[in-house]
């Protein structure tokens, strides 16, 4: 690993507390923390309040929420069980505030109106295309409250521009569910009845996840081969890269 890569305190000041070496221990996908520090501004997350993290994986994202936040938990993850999570949970100092839960979201059961905020980092692509998927979750969420999610996305959506074979050939089917902004801007105030939907791809959002993948130095090399495919596509915006979406709940 090459830890010192993703060391980025002037463009992420809040995740450059934490160490690049844990971080990358984690690693489920490309930094994030700073997908979550992307929308933590406007997230306006009160100390006291209940969060809910969707696809946490190990738990980077929880222990980011709530010593940045002061606020409670629950993780819900469907491939990391409590008892692993717990492990960096209770080494992070947050084990009493944040709350491991395995299982399906499709699926899990909901509490009406028990969250401030529901947020998802880099998982928003397994059950987030669904229709009838928004509905649901939003009743858990308060009059009021902050839906904000991150998940890999393309400029052009895959359904109207094809892939490059380099990346449907190493993702396969799963690439389909890598929309456009507008398109999850869309989907999001459609089937979720939200407002004040915003959906946006940073700038630099393709060379953060290069440098990412970079400092993972891992021996499969295909990821990188297709990221550095779509570096050399991109023109005035990133042809790849992550999309952030936020939305609000209508107060009553």
């Amino acid at each position: 690993m090459r830890p010192e890569l993703i060391v980025a305190p002037e463009r992420y000041p809040l995740s450059s507390h934490y160490d690049p070496e844990w971080v990358l221990s984690l690693d489920m996908g490309p930094h994030p923390l700073w997908q979550l520090e992307e929308m933590w501004a406007d997230l306006s997350l009160s100390p006291g309040q209940r969060v809910l993290d969707l696809g946490p994986g190990h738990g980077a994202t929880s222990v980011f929420l709530a010593r940045e936040a002061s606020v409670t938990v629950d993780a819900l993850d469907a491939w990391i069980s409590p008892d692993e999570s717990k492990k960096t949970l209770t080494a992070a100092g947050v084990g009493d505030v944040v709350r491991p839960v395995q299982g399906d979201v499709r699926t899990w059961d909901l509490e009406p109106e028990a969250y401030d905020a529901i947020v998802s980092i880099d998982a928003w692509e397994y059950f987030g295309t669904d229709v009838h998927f928004l509905p649901r979750l939003t009743r858990a969420l308060k009059p009021g409250g902050t839906l904000a999610f991150s998940t890999p996305s393309l400029t052009d959506d895959p359904y109207a521009v094809a892939p490059l074979p380099l990346l449907r050939d190493l993702v396969g089917a799963e690439v389909m569910a890598w929309h456009s902004p507008q398109w999850w801007a869309t989907h999001t105030e459609v089937t979720g009845g939200l407002e004040d939907v915003r959906a946006w791809i940073p700038q630099d959002s393709l060379d953060l996840w290069w440098t990412w993948e970079q400092a993972l130095d891992g021996e499969d090399s295909r990821l990188r081969e297709a990221l550095e495919a779509y570096r050399r596509v991109s023109t005035d915006a990133p042809a790849l890269g992550i999309v952030h979406v936020m939305a609000h709940k209508p107060a009553r």
